[in-house]
């Protein structure tokens, strides 16, 4: 009897047991479910933060980013002037060493024939003509047509070619300008002194057209030549030229104007990261600041001056 109670109670201590493990399992189960969904998703809290870490982690990349495409351009650009520079040698081959007039006189019925034009022939890759660090909003005023690509002077969609944003060093190296009859200017290989240390060309960005309430390259004004930051008096052509064969004042730049007038010279153009990307007679490129190029930073007291322009790299000769 007692063995039969004993077995019982036995038997009723393993069922209460058994329901304990079964209630701990399932309590077990519930609670680690629980964690999981928890780990499975943020809150937003958590969100938040990486929200935050994401804008912060951006705004320090994108600005590396840009100067890194600027970079880019500009490398570019350097490789365009130095093809170019190759074609303007060509030229020079070819007639006596001398250098190609800035701009032919117009003629009726024609496209304009410029520096571009001319050396053309020798270089005839028109990409290289056209400076990828240009805006969009600049390309609208900054852009001439190749001649040989505007037959009769019209220009045609999808025939039409165009060049822009490189200025050639005209004063100094070859101005076809011709008021009171005087000739045109052409610089020889034999007259640069310093070729290493001579700009041939250069970004642009044209002039004001004599005005300063006007923007740079205003109706396309100077946006294929470049202006030292004085007129040329003694070397060179002895000034623009604009309205008189003698250098002085009202005649210093591609618009006129006097010496430091910004609404009248064609003005280099620091689009490259603030750099003026350029290229020397002897071919080599280089990039510099604008004060770098008007010797504001070599001359006495920032004194602007003609050295990197005049084909002597000599600070005091114009």
């Amino acid at each position: 009897m007692e063995s039969a109670i004993h077995r019982q109670l036995i038997a009723s201590d393993r069922k209460r047991a058994a329901g304990e493990d079964a209630r701990f399992a399932v309590m077990k189960n519930t609670k680690r479910d629980n964690t999981l969904q928890a780990k499975a998703g943020f809150t937003l809290i958590e969100l938040l933060v990486v929200i935050a870490i994401i804008a912060i982690l951006a705004g320090m990349l994108l600005p590396a980013l840009a100067r890194a495409k600027v970079k880019a351009k500009s490398v570019v650009s350097l490789g365009n002037l130095r093809q170019l520079s190759l074609g303007m040698t060509l030229y020079r081959d070819d007639f006596d060493g001398r250098f190609p007039g800035h701009s032919l006189p117009a003629v009726a019925g024609q496209a304009r024939v410029r520096w571009a034009d001319l050396i053309y022939p020798y270089m005839q890759n028109a990409e290289v003509y056209l400076s990828p660090s240009l805006r969009p909003e600049e390309r609208v005023f900054m852009i001439k047509p190749f001649a040989h690509t505007a037959e009769g002077g019209v220009e045609t969609p999808g025939v039409t070619r165009y060049y822009g944003g490189y200025g050639f060093n005209y004063q100094y190296l070859g101005n076809t300008r011709t008021p009171g009859g005087l000739a045109p200017f052409h610089a020889s290989d034999s007259s640069i002194a310093a070729p290493a240390s001579t700009v041939v060309l250069g970004d642009t960005k044209g002039a004001r057209k004599g005005s300063p309430g006007l923007p740079y390259g205003a109706d396309g004004s100077g946006v294929y030549v470049i202006d030292p930051p004085l007129g040329s008096q003694l070397l060179g052509s002895n000034g623009s030229r604009k309205s008189s064969p003698s250098p002085g004042p009202g005649n210093a730049y591609y618009e006129g104007g006097d010496d430091g007038s910004d609404a009248h010279r064609a003005t280099p153009a620091g689009r490259n990261g603030g750099r003026v990307n350029l290229v020397m007679v002897d071919g080599h490129a280089v990039a510099m600041t604008p004060e770098e190029l008007d010797g504001k930073k070599s001359g006495a007291h920032g004194v602007p001056n003609n050295a990197w322009w005049n084909g002597r790299f000599d600070p005091a000769s114009r």
